[in-house]
């Protein structure tokens, strides 16, 4: 498999939520009310941060993390948090809104559990204060799942007023005004290493004179303030005011990345204002700033420049759609426009770029004729030909705004322009797989679309790194997991997962059932969905919503068939030759896994690679179909050796015999009985035909080992000696007190060498002694020797381990 990779990343950030499970430091908020201290039975927000603070309690909240240098969790309810002022943390936190999780009801991208719902969690400040502000207090704060809401500032900072590093997921800034700069952040970096990071987030109905969304302080401490701000997966949208001067304004040294995010409907003065502003002209900015675009979708934005720019900084365009705009959608912001004799140059390849809202670049920009250097000029095309018309939020694009790309199949075509360095994920969190190799249908290859969604369409994955694992592990791993899961659906804590429990014990269930009843030798069990792409549908009476349609046999049949030798002719790949009898490439229908095996059981060592074909073939729509290549090879299988233990009484002239073999077995390559070739046998034999399988890799010094067979271990071990037949066993003192270890290992028909293994000797006669009343000083008595001579050596028990 050439890096190819499942087409889904988890779209939510829920990771996390694991701490607050495993600690009980976590500070739970039990009331809306913005109280602060007067009412123990309660604990407010505000109560929840002082907390944090003073490492005690405050008002009616437990004491939270009061190990020094942790950080607190505080974690919210589902509703509505109105605040009567702007809350100033004072200690690293992290808080948390109520998961948007659904775990009764499967995601509409994934189709797996659980669904991603609306936040439910909100903090609203009434449009009297701010929400958070960290200017004074320099701490870094971390939000998930939060609403910020109705902030209101007459200076800087709307919502958040920030000082430290702010980490935002899976949240939403709305409706936040300042009357001078930042209406949903201003950002302050006292210190260098201080960063923004917003990933999943809506921003959407701010304001502000200046940065609407964001802006920031550009001298901080007399120098270039280094603020490094990253936007990723997210929509800017409808941030809307007609006198404002620009929506991201930045000054300084700053740092800003726009990875595959929705920029949109966005409005600022129609007659200066830009929507990213980054020129020097009335305040610092640096010549060595960054900002870097990488497949967004900036469209249907109401300015006089979407992106305005001067001779400052290192500015990088890729796989952006910047186009469509209101104003020109990049304007120089010197010499009146005129581009002819600067020095400038941009690194811009792969975008976007329409004739409405045109993007005036450098001409050395979009030099050289590499088509990894090249633009797409969408001339007077009408928006709609190349996107869907604008989504509004929903549980299709996680709710966060955003277009979708058609798949026009011509010149003017925003879908599978260049395999190139987009972003690897697109908006929703689904995956960009640019790597696949398809080696049959090489034109029918994903790669990097324009803007912020990648259109998907059916590919079924290569997959060329196909090993047969041990059956019985598999086995195993099965019962463990339909335990475990029985033990959850019993567990009252983990009720809301009920219908995800029961739906997953059902195919646990049905996998170790016909497993066990279609095992093969040395089988190869291949989900055809796990590393396919799935195909972008548009969903019924949704204005153009796209969804990936379900890999499931539901909606799709696998058509499997054996292949001869793959070979590559001048580019082009190929099978040649018949396919080997002895190998089969089945799909089942039960199972729901393509099986590789061969009936012979010979290894890949005496036959190379096998190799077939599957395709996946849609039961709903004619002609979609795509087919991948599997290429498999048969190992052997470690043989399994398990510890045993038995009882030893010494004796002076008493043996044990044992045979660890009937404990140990070669099953972890699966059952014999189909195979139409001889079975060699489980463990090995010489060329003499004696089987030598037992490898002692110590005796201890008071037992003496011997073995009815004895011979030169196999292949690189022949140096070692290697035990066939009963293992016979006595200790060397009649009265030792001791226990006997002896660590071994076997080796299977092929030589392959097996984990280790120990064989437990306990010694029944230890500490049976006893002083005679009225004795001489610890003599034996005379019974107890007779006893011990006449018990002698015998095997008390097997334990399996």
């Amino acid at each position: 498999m050439k890096n190819y990779k499942k087409g889904f990343l988890c779209s939510m950030i829920l990771s996390a939520m694991s701490l607050m499970a495993a600690e009980d430091s976590t500070i739970y908020v039990n009331t809306f009310v913005d109280e602060n201290g007067g009412n123990l039975n309660n604990c407010s927000l505000r109560e929840a941060i002082q907390t944090a603070k003073d490492n005690k309690s405050h008002g009616g909240c437990n004491a939270g993390n009061t190990s020094n240098g942790q950080k607190d969790i505080i974690q919210l309810e589902a509703g509505e948090y109105i605040l009567k002022s702007e809350l100033k943390p004072e200690s690293d936190i992290f808080i948390y809104g109520k998961s948007p999780a659904d775990h009764s009801t499967k995601n509409a991208l994934t189709h797996s559990y659980p669904a991603l719902k609306a936040l439910k969690t909100s903090i609203n400040a009434n449009n009297t204060s701010r929400i958070f502000n960290t200017s004074d207090t320099n701490t870094n704060l971390n939000l998930t799942n939060l609403i910020l809401k109705n902030g209101y500032s007459e200076k800087f900072g709307g919502a958040l007023f920030v000082g430290a590093s702010l980490n935002m997921v899976n949240s939403a800034i709305l409706n936040s005004e300042s009357t001078q700069e930042g209406g949903a952040i201003y950002f302050v970096a006292h210190n260098e290493g201080k960063e923004i990071n917003l990933s999943q987030v809506l921003i959407q109905g701010n304001k502000a004179k200046q940065g609407s969304v964001l802006a920031m302080d550009c001298e901080a401490n007399l120098k270039g303030t280094k603020a490094v701000i990253n936007i990723s997966n997210s929509s800017i949208v409808k941030n809307r005011s007609a006198s404002s001067l620009s929506m991201i304004e930045l000054c300084g040294n700053p740092n800003l990345n726009l990875i595959a995010s929705t920029i949109a409907k966005n409005q600022v003065d129609s007659a200066k204002g830009s929507i990213i502003r980054a020129v020097g002209d009335n305040h610092f900015l640096s010549s060595n700033y960054g900002f870097t675009a990488i497949s967004n979708t900036i469209v249907e934005n109401d300015a006089y420049s979407t992106f305005y720019y001067d001779d400052n900084g290192a500015i990088n365009l890729r796989f952006n759609l910047l186009a469509f705009n209101k104003g020109k959608s990049c304007r120089y912001a010197l010499n009146n426009g005129d581009l002819t004799d600067t020095k400038r140059t941009i690194n811009a390849s792969q975008n976007a770029f329409s004739s409405e809202g045109v993007c005036d670049l450098p001409t050395a920009s979009n030099a050289g004729t590499n088509d990894s250097n090249t633009n797409l000029n969408l001339g007077a095309t009408n928006i709609f030909t190349v996107l869907s018309p604008y989504q509004e939020a929903s549980e299709y694009n996680l709710f966060l705004p955003l277009y979708y790309p058609k798949n026009n199949q011509n010149e003017l075509d925003l879908v599978n322009v260049n395999k190139g360095e987009c972003s690897k994920t697109d908006q929703r969190g689904i995956q960009r797989v640019t790597d696949g190799t398809l080696m049959l249908n090489p034109t029918m290859k994903n790669i990097c679309d324009i803007g912020s969604v990648e259109l998907m369409r059916l590919t079924a994955a290569d997959i060329t790194d196909l090993f047969n694992d041990s059956y019985v592990q598999r086995i195993d791993k099965y019962k463990g997991l339909i335990d475990t899961i029985k033990v959850d659906i019993k567990d009252p804590n983990r009720k809301d997962y009920l219908i995800q429990d029961t739906e997953d014990l059902k195919i646990f269930e049905d996998l170790l059932k016909y497993t066990t009843e279609y095992q093969q030798y040395r089988a190869i069990y291949v989900d055809p969905f796990a590393f396919a792409l799935p195909n972008d549908e548009e969903v019924l009476n949704s204005n153009g919503a796209m969804q990936p349609k379900a890999l499931n046999v539901d909606n799709y049949n696998i058509i499997t068939q054996e292949r001869g030798e793959l070979v590559e002719k001048n580019g082009v790949v190929e099978f040649v030759g018949d396919p080997d009898p002895n190998f089969k490439c089945v799909w089942n229908s039960d199972l729901k896994r393509i099986m590789l095996y061969r009936i012979d059981g010979k290894l890949a060592d005496l036959t190379g690679a096998s190799y077939c074909s599957y395709t996946i073939r849609s039961k709903q729509v004619a002609g979609l179909e795509s087919t991948g290549v599997l290429k498999a090879q048969f190992k052997n299988i470690a043989p399994i050796a398990k510890s045993d233990e038995y009882s030893i009484t010494p004796s002076s002239n008493s043996v044990l015999s044992i045979n660890p073999l009937e404990n140990d077995s070669d099953d972890g390559d699966g059952p014999t009985t189909k195979l139409n070739a001889p079975y060699k046998g489980a463990f090995y034999k010489n060329a003499a035909g004696v089987e030598l399988p037992i490898r002692l890799e110590t005796i201890p010094a008071g037992l003496i080992v011997t073995a009815d067979h004895t011979g030169p271990c196999p292949g690189n071990d022949i140096r070692f000696t290697c035990y066939g037949g009963q293992l016979h066993m006595q200790a060397k003192n009649n009265f030792s007190p001791f226990d006997y270890e002896l660590n071994y290992n076997i080796y299977d028909a092929e030589g392959l060498i097996s984990n280790q293994a120990t064989i437990y000797l306990k010694n029944t006669a230890k500490n049976t002694s006893s002083t005679a009343s009225g004795g001489g000083g610890g003599s034996i008595g005379i019974y107890s020797i007779l006893g011990l001579m006449g018990l002698g050596l015998h095997r008390v028990r097997r334990k399996k381990q």
